[in-house]
């Protein structure tokens, strides 16, 4: 008759399907970040900008809106409210088209609340629609896209400042947690523990 073969546990890798950054890709992203930290904000915006656009050719669709929405913010604290505007419409496209709708309602207020702090009433009211729009695409309102927002995880110490494997600054909203003490950069990939 047939023989049984022995049961193998798979592996689970512990960065859940996101691929390590290859070396030239990761020294990108350090000059990135550090070029935000020294206040250039529109040449760190480029940076994102390719490094979004490559790795939405790859595939990496949840990776490319990380990589989307921080050069949003470069473009922005340059003062170049319409190419910030361009980058947060694409960021959040991509995190519908990844599957992560969740993150849309938060990245949108944080988003509008930015630009109406700065006087861009308008400007916020139209991301507010396209948002919507592109959430009513996959059959979702915002409010429902909220349910299904990443149940915080109930954390123990705070995470370092920035990322040691890229300089990013890490936002505990932002990171994608593991678990109460380890969560991971949205950039590159790195763990990192709570202090």
């Amino acid at each position: 008759m047939f023989r049984r073969r022995p049961f193998r546990r798979l592996r689970r890798p512990l960065l859940r399907g996101r691929r390590p950054l290859p070396p030239l890709v990761r020294q990108a992203l350090i000059r990135a970040n550090r070029l935000m930290a020294e206040g250039q904000f529109a040449e760190a915006g480029g940076i994102f900008e390719q490094l979004s656009e490559e790795a939405n050719q790859r595939g990496m669709l949840i990776r490319a809106a990380d990589l989307a929405l921080q050069s949003s913010r470069a473009y922005f604290a340059a003062s170049d409210v319409d190419t910030a505007l361009e980058w947060a419409r694409q960021a959040l496209r991509l995190f519908v088209r990844g599957g992560r709708v969740g993150r849309v309602p938060l990245v949108l207020s944080k988003m509008t609340s930015a630009l109406r702090q700065k006087g861009y009433d308008a400007q916020a009211d139209q991301l507010e629609r396209e948002a919507t729009q592109a959430l009513e695409e996959v059959g979702l309102s915002l409010d429902e896209a909220r349910q299904r927002a990443p149940q915080a995880v109930e954390r123990r110490g705070s995470l370092p400042a920035r990322c040691a494997g890229c300089g990013a600054p890490l936002v505990p909203d932002e990171v994608e947690w593991h678990d109460a003490h380890t969560a991971e950069c949205p950039y590159c990939g790195t763990v990192a523990k709570t202090c």
